[in-house]
């Protein structure tokens, strides 16, 4: 088939909810203008909510139920290449913070070798359920994000994960500080796979037209340390000076000579002219 459709139906009531997704793409589809990532699919997915506002309940906004469901299909022979089940119960208190828990069960075919995590997998069917837990705290307060953790099987495996997101701590009215952190324990028939990331941004405002960002990422995939300082001054309407220094090594950060893997110093100028 050289063609390819779609069709969507939604609704979004504050109490009930669901849409109904499908799309197929043909395995000769020449899309003329733009790209398309696959092709020899058909795709589909639902959605059901139930999202009551419990009035008897003072600090609980409104509860959310909702089930997905999708699949994805390979167009000519019609053999299943994956599909997706998920169970999601979700509380919003009145403070604005949120509470939710999802159950997912996955279905992947692989018909070729896949490098994930580190590790190849083989090709074959693989299904693995896991149970993800996340907690969102307001925006509103002088520290806020999400925190989340999973436990489940992973091709053939075991993963286990622990992060922060989205967080953001207001230490001052001119400082604040952003971090994330990501640790995620891949036990996989090939043997241990972590994955361990933690990045920090800091924000200080020395005037309203001048400020000074600094971020430092850790990576324990590739084992490396990197890290920005940037400066930037508005010294008159719409010119600015930015100046930012970058530099990336190996993760024995206290040792002078410890492997440079990148240095670079960058400044930028803009003026702007009115006629």
């Amino acid at each position: 088939m050289d063609d390819s459709y779609s069709g969507k139906i939604n609704y979004g009531g504050d109490k009930w909810g669901g849409s109904l997704d499908h799309l197929v793409v043909g395995a000769d589809f020449n899309p003329e203008i733009g790209f398309v990532r696959r092709k020899d699919f058909r795709q589909t997915a639902a959605m059901g909510r139930f999202s009551p506002r419990p009035n008897s309940i003072s600090w609980i906004r409104q509860i959310t139920l909702q089930a997905d469901l999708g699949r994805i299909e390979n167009e000519q022979t019609g053999i299943l290449e994956s599909q997706n089940h998920a169970g999601q119960f979700k509380v919003e208190f009145e403070n604005s913070d949120q509470f939710n828990i999802t159950y997912t069960d996955t279905y992947e075919d692989l018909l070729e070798d896949v490098q994930l995590s580190g590790a190849t997998v083989s090709r074959g069917s693989y299904s693995f359920p896991d149970v993800r837990l996340n907690y969102t705290f307001g925006s509103q307060r002088p520290y806020s994000g999400n925190f989340s953790a999973r436990r489940g099987e992973y091709y053939g495996g075991e993963v286990t994960s622990l992060g922060m997101s989205r967080a953001r701590m207001e230490i001052t009215p001119q400082f604040s500080l952003q971090p994330s952190i990501s640790f995620n324990w891949i036990s996989l028939p090939q043997g241990q796979f972590d994955q361990h990331v933690a990045v920090t941004r800091l924000d200080y405002t020395l005037t309203p037209k001048a400020y000074i960002s600094t971020l430092v990422q850790y990576n324990s995939r590739n084992n490396t340390v990197s890290g920005n300082l940037r400066f930037r001054w508005e010294w008159a309407p719409g010119s600015e000076v930015f100046l930012v220094y970058t530099e990336d090594r190996g993760t024995d950060i206290l040792n002078r000579w410890s492997e440079l893997r990148n240095r670079g110093l960058i400044i930028k100028v803009n003026r702007l002219f009115r006629a």
